[in-house]
């Protein structure tokens, strides 16, 4: 999906979206506060969509003035949603709520930190958690929002697809680092509670790319060593590759490349574009650091959170060669770069107090 708001010029908004299928009228929903939402459908026919050949027909464009919204230019807290996906394509900038600011936070954790997510999301006009969970083209798109002053993106988009474009889009970056093994534990431990679940929502593609794991980790005792050292040792190529060093995938290498030691060195180069680089292990630092940022204090004293039963599945994991094997560039990678944060926080404490 791809969009765009041409105008906001208090009684009229205009703009375009171009659906997954290029061949579907896009459909909108209004909302307002206190008031009954309004659906409609694209308006605009586009000419210049259809013939770049981005959109079958080119009715994709919408326009939306008094006649939908007698009171239109008095309405500060208007969002305008995609229908099908539930996305937010705009909102207007409260200048009493929200920061005028873009931030990137690039978390790596397979369960989304929701407090820290809330605290961040109510600051901005636009926010957009778990991107992973979209396609490529629709991160482009949040990533390209020229029009919008204020935007929260989080989640793991890969870095070396969407990197250069945040940068350039003036996104202040953010990227929150974890031990390997805590990583692998929580994630293993999220598949598994998803796996529970009556039923499964394979769309949301968050989900859908580790669906191959349910059996997986429907199969393991997470209590015992022995089995969970069996179900490594039945692991399918297909499989190792899901679970393969996913901190050196999303900043070292494009998201259809085979990942080779090398992409260690990539992803430390690329983790030195970022603005903010931290760990959990130094949560504190890297809060104070990206509120200091962003001119407001959001989170300070908040918490992170995990699934029970992680710290003791990550001692297991520890001891397992081929858990270490699976995971050897995010290991040489997360050794590198805590050396590198920790150097960075001490001379920053240094320079701090005088010393």
């Amino acid at each position: 999906m791809n969009f765009h708001i041409d105008m906001d010029a208090g009684a009229v908004i205009s703009g375009w979206l171009i659906p997954d299928n290029p061949a579907d009228v896009p459909e909108f929903r209004i909302k307002i506060p206190d008031r009954k939402e309004i659906s409609f459908s694209a308006n605009v026919l586009r000419s210049d969509l259809r013939d770049l050949g981005i959109h079958a027909t080119g009715l994709a464009g919408f326009h939306i003035d008094e006649q939908y919204i007698v009171d239109l230019a008095d309405q500060t807290e208007l969002t305008i949603f995609e229908v099908q996906s539930g996305l937010p394509i705009y909102r207007r900038f409260n200048p009493q709520k929200h920061i005028e600011q873009k931030l990137l936070l690039m978390d790596v954790g397979a369960f989304p930190q929701i407090a820290m997510l809330r605290r961040l999301m109510v600051n901005f006009t636009q926010s957009y958690p778990v991107v992973e969970r979209l396609s490529l083209e629709t991160i482009g798109a949040l990533l390209s929002l020229s029009y919008a002053r204020s935007v929260f993106i989080a989640g793991q988009p890969n870095w070396m697809r969407h990197g250069a474009l945040a940068r350039e889009r003036g996104f202040l970056t953010a990227a929150l680092l974890r031990d390997p093994f805590e990583e692998l534990a929580e994630r293993l431990l999220f598949l598994a509670n998803v796996a529970k679940l009556p039923t499964i929502n394979t769309t949301n593609g968050a989900i859908a790319r580790y669906f191959d794991l349910l059996p997986f980790v429907r199969a393991i005792d997470f209590s015992d060593e022995k089995s969970v050292l069996t179900s490594f040792r039945g692991l399918s190529s297909e499989r190792r590759r899901l679970l393969r060093s996913p901190m050196t995938s999303i900043f070292g290498s494009t998201p259809d490349e085979e990942l080779q030691r090398r992409n260690v060195a990539v992803a430390l180069d690329n983790l030195a574009q970022i603005d903010i680089v931290g760990t959990r292990d130094q949560f504190g630092q890297f809060v104070s650091m990206l509120d200091e940022y962003l001119g407001i204090s959001i989170l300070a004293e908040c918490e992170l959170a995990t699934i029970d039963g992680t710290a003791e599945l990550t001692e297991i994991l520890r001891g397992i060669g081929l858990v270490a094997d699976l995971l050897d560039e995010d290991v040489a990678l997360y050794s590198f770069a805590c050396e590198a944060v920790e150097a960075a926080f001490a001379s920053m404490s240094d320079a701090t107090f005088g010393k």
